[in-house]
C-alpha cells in the first residue's frame, strides 16, 4: 500500500487534522497549526489501518472540517464535504458559473424537505436554496438564460439562478415517467404521459403522446437531447430506442437490439454513435452506430473486471473522457483513443452515488453524505 496523506482543515475554528497513512501505522496530527498533537497507531493489517483512516476522516467531515488538495495526483481528491442525506436515488449535483449545485433532503416534522446547496471549488456553501418539492432525480445547466432544470420527484422545474424563482414548466407530478435534458437551443423534458420539447423562450416546439409500461414494477424510460439539439433520443419500450428529429418531432429511426431497460444514453462522435447504459440485461454498456444503427463492439473501453456491469457514466465536455463507474471503482477512459487511463476507488460511499464532470475534474455525491473532487 502507497503513502496515503490527507489534510483537513475546519475554518471557523482554524484547527487542522493530518492524516498520514504508512502500510499498518496511522499518524495522526490535530489542532492549531502552530499547536500539533501527534498520535501513532499500528494496526494488525493494512485492511484495518486503511479502514481507521477513513473512519477518522469521516469524523472530522461530519464536524465541519474539509479537505482540500489542489495538488491531488489522478484518482484522489481535491476536495471532501460533508453534505448530508439524501435519498439514494436523488443524488444530483450539476456545475454553473455560480459554483456547484448540490442536493440533500431533510427530515422535518416527519416530511422530507429538499434543498440545494450551492458549494464552490473550496467546499464553501455559498447559499441554500429550498426546493419546492423533493428529491432532486436530475439537475441540469441551461447556459442560455442562465438556470437549471429539475426533474424533482417528476414535477418538472426551471430555477432562475439571478431571480432565485422556481417556474413549473411539468404543472402536475408523472407518476414514474420523467426526464429532463438540456441543449444549446432547446430542452426536452417528459411528464404524464406527454413527451415536450421547448425552445429557449420556453415556447412549445413540438410535443408528443406516449404510453408507459412496466417489466417487474419498472418502466423502461430515458430520454436525452444531442449536445447540438437536433436529435433527441427516447425509450419507453423493451428493445426499442427512438431517434427522433428536435427541432420538428419527427421519428427519423428505430433502434431495435436485445436490450430491456435502457437507464442512461448520451449522443457522442457528432451524433454518429449512441452511448447507451442499460439496466437489467446487461447491466452494461452498449453502443450503437447511428448511420446503420446497428450495435458495435468496444472492447478497447470495457472495465478491466470479471464482471462489465455499470452503475452510471459521464463525459465532460468535449468527449474525450469517459468515466465508467462500477460500485466504488470508477475508471477513466481517453475516448479519443480509447484506452484506459486509470482507475481508483470512490471514498465514503456506501451502495450508490452521483458522478458529473465539474470542468475538467469529477463530481461526485454519495449516499453517505458527501460531496468531492477528483482529479481525472
Amino acid at each position: 500500500m502507497k503513502e496515503i496523506k490527507h489534510e483537513l482543515i475546519d475554518k471557523n475554528s482554524d484547527k487542522v487534522i493530518n492524516l498520514n497513512l504508512k502500510d499498518k501505522i496511522l499518524i495522526s496530527e490535530t489542532g492549531k497549526i502552530d499547536k500539533l498533537k501527534t498520535t501513532e497507531k499500528e494496526f494488525s493489517s493494512n485492511e484495518d489501518a486503511l479502514k481507521n483512516f477513513y473512519k477518522k476522516e469521516w469524523e472530522a467531515l461530519k464536524k465541519g472540517f474539509v479537505l482540500n488538495d489542489e495538488n491531488a495526483q489522478n484518482g484522489q481528491p481535491i476536495l471532501h464535504k460533508f453534505i448530508g442525506g439524501a435519498y439514494t436515488g436523488a443524488l444530483a449535483l450539476e456545475n454553473s458559473p455560480k459554483g456547484i449545485f448540490v442536493y440533500e433532503d431533510k427530515m422535518q416534522n416527519g416530511e422530507t424537505v429538499g434543498s440545494m446547496n450551492l458549494i464552490d471549488n473550496f467546499g464553501n456553501i455559498l447559499k441554500t436554496i429550498e426546493l419546492p418539492k423533493s428529491l432532486a432525480w436530475n439537475i441540469e445547466y441551461r447556459p442560455e438564460r442562465n438556470s437549471l432544470i429539475l426533474d424533482l420527484d417528476h414535477y418538472i422545474y426551471e430555477f432562475d439562478i439571478e431571480k432565485e424563482t422556481f417556474y413549473n414548466l411539468g404543472n402536475e407530478k408523472s407518476y414514474v415517467d420523467s426526464f429532463v435534458s438540456v441543449a444549446k437551443d432547446k430542452i426536452a423534458f417528459a411528464t404524464l404521459g406527454k413527451l415536450s420539447v421547448i425552445d429557449n423562450q420556453n415556447k412549445a416546439l413540438h410535443s408528443s403522446d406516449y404510453k408507459v409500461e412496466f417489466i417487474s414494477g419498472t418502466p423502461p424510460f430515458c430520454g436525452k437531447l444531442s449536445k447540438d439539439g437536433k436529435l433527441l433520443a427516447f425509450h419507453n419500450k423493451v428493445g426499442e430506442i427512438q431517434i427522433i428529429d428536435a427541432e420538428n418531432g419527427t421519428l427519423l429511426s428505430k433502434i431495435n437490439g436485445k436490450f430491456e431497460m435502457v437507464f442512461q444514453f448520451e449522443f457522442a462522435n457528432d451524433n454518429k454513435l449512441l452511448v447507451v447504459r442499460e439496466q437489467y440485461g446487461t447491466w452494461g454498456m452498449r453502443y450503437f452506430d447511428l448511420s446503420t444503427n446497428e450495435e458495435i463492439q468496444m472492447k478497447e473501453i470495457e472495465i478491466p473486471e470479471y464482471t462489465k456491469d455499470v452503475n452510471a457514466f459521464c463525459f465532460n465536455a468535449d468527449q474525450t473522457k469517459l468515466v465508467l463507474l462500477q460500485r466504488a471503482d470508477a475508471h477513466v477512459f481517453d475516448f479519443t483513443n480509447k484506452k484506459l487511463l486509470h482507475s481508483f476507488k470512490i471514498e465514503h460511499l456506501v451502495k450508490k452515488c452521483e458522478i458529473k464532470f465539474v470542468g475538467e475534474k469529477l463530481g461526485v455525491r454519495t449516499d453517505y453524505g458527501c460531496f468531492s473532487i477528483y482529479n481525472v
